[in-house]
């Protein structure tokens, strides 16, 4: 049963970045996430690992092991402290201890000039070419909703025009999407594309040409339109959990990351109705155009085996379009040249 777990573990690691686009989404992650491995990291760990290894890291760990418990459900208060206190003595650690919980710092993008990194895929048939380009904005104030409520505001206004411009008009690939990207309470803006037709450098012209574009309509965009994606965004965050299981995974979510806000999405849809156009062309201004003053940019791209382009060719476009901008190769090597935000989990 164990060498079998192991070779379904090592057969998950090989295929990880099998698709670009899951290949470069987790590369942004293993970047700025410094307590994060790559998949092939991961595959020639395990490999060096047999049954002794695991015998002796479980008998070191499981007298460190605490238990924090999560009820949900038809279950009393009564009922939650009884199954407490029938867990093992060790599990239950001091009543008033804060439990312990590891640092998890996110790294800082530098700003001004852009980061970037090409990798070749893993997929050595593959013809598609992905393309991340992620805007760090910085850490989230713990009681500031509005921060939050205006990222999703924007990604609910730009994901059509987005969409429409790029994967309709301009036809440069099948998927052209956006979203707020949240890591360990540090804010970001995330543009990712796949293509077969051109390029990531160019898809990174097309995505810089469509912004300014897209801060246009914005500032054109009817006033009882803005009010309506208000509104309907609203209505989403005040939708009532469905199942037990999202009740659940909504509270696990503030426990990891200690912060206990439960009731969340309500004020966040309270935060909307203070929430101005002005909001996001300042978001614009300051942190997603070329010409923004506080722009932290990183850009993560994956050449498939039989794309169009070559990774040489990619970086060489890169130089020009960003001129001045550091490539990177390795987390190691980007990490080194940075610094780390405060853990705020």
């Amino acid at each position: 049963r164990l060498l079998a777990q192991r070779e379904q573990l090592l057969r998950g690691y090989r295929n990880a970045y099998m698709r670009p686009g899951d290949h470069a989404a987790d590369l942004r992650r293993v970047l700025i996430m410094p307590h994060r491995q790559a998949a092939p990291e991961q595959e020639r760990a395990l490999e060096a690992v047999d049954e002794r290894d695991l015998a002796s890291f479980a008998q070191a760990l499981v007298p460190k092991l605490r238990a924090e418990v999560l009820l949900t459900g038809n279950a009393t208060a009564a009922e939650a402290e009884a199954l407490v206190r029938g867990l093992p003595e060790q599990l239950r650690g001091e009543p008033d201890a804060l439990p312990r919980h590891p640092p998890l710092p996110v790294a800082v993008v530098p700003s001004g000039k852009a980061t970037v990194l090409v990798e070749d895929s893993a997929d050595t048939g593959s013809r598609v070419a992905a393309v991340e380009l992620y805007w760090q904005l910085g850490p989230a104030g713990n009681e500031d909703f509005k921060q939050r409520v205006v990222l999703d505001l924007l990604e609910a206004i730009i994901t059509e025009p987005l969409f429409d411009t790029l994967r309709t008009k301009q036809q440069l690939g099948y998927v052209a999407s956006c979203g707020v990207r949240i890591t360990q309470q540090v804010l970001g803006f995330s543009i990712w594309l796949l293509s077969s037709k051109v390029g990531p450098a160019e898809i990174c012209r097309r995505v810089e040409a469509f912004l300014p574009e897209f801060r246009q309509r914005l500032v054109d965009l009817p006033e009882e339109d803005f009010a309506q994606h208000v509104c309907s965004l609203a209505a989403q965050k005040l939708e009532p959990d469905r199942t037990l299981l999202s009740v659940q995974d909504g509270a696990w979510g503030e426990l990891q990351e200690r912060r206990c806000v439960f009731d969340r999405y309500l004020r966040e849809a309270v935060a909307l109705a203070s929430v101005v156009r002005e909001d996001l062309l300042r978001v614009l201004d300051r942190h997603l155009l070329a010409t923004a003053a506080e722009r932290r940019l990183l850009v993560v791209a994956v050449v498939g085996g039989q794309a169009k382009t070559k990774k040489a060719a990619e970086l060489e476009a890169f130089t020009k379009d960003y001129p001045g901008c550091w490539q990177v190769s390795s987390q190691a090597e980007f990490l080194a040249g940075t610094t780390l935000h405060e853990s705020l989990a």
